[in-house]
């Protein structure tokens, strides 16, 4: 089976492939955000959506934010993306 993740991180070479498994994150075109190995969501309301990753936590700002899917250890997040930060 194809994983978008594991074909990127074999196209990198001259790095420690073991420093690439704490989480990923895709936001694409500011209006999806698609993320895999949280820990658990802490904030989220319609501006701001923040969850904790292995060692920090991310937060998301934007408008009409909604959670449109979340499992263990995935999250896909709809709506204007406007910032990610990771603390």
């Amino acid at each position: 089976m194809f994983n978008f993740f594991d074909e990127i991180k074999n196209k990198v070479t001259n790095f420690d492939h073991n420093l690439l498994n704490d989480y990923n994150i895709i936001n694409l075109s500011g209006k999806l955000l698609y993320v895999e190995g949280h820990h658990g969501v802490t904030i989220l309301s319609g501006e701001t959506v923040a969850f904790k990753i292995k060692k920090g936590r991310v937060v998301v700002e934007g408008e009409n934010l909604v959670l449109n899917e979340l499992t263990d250890n995935t999250l896909l997040l709809q709506g204007k993306i406007n910032k990610v930060e990771i603390f």
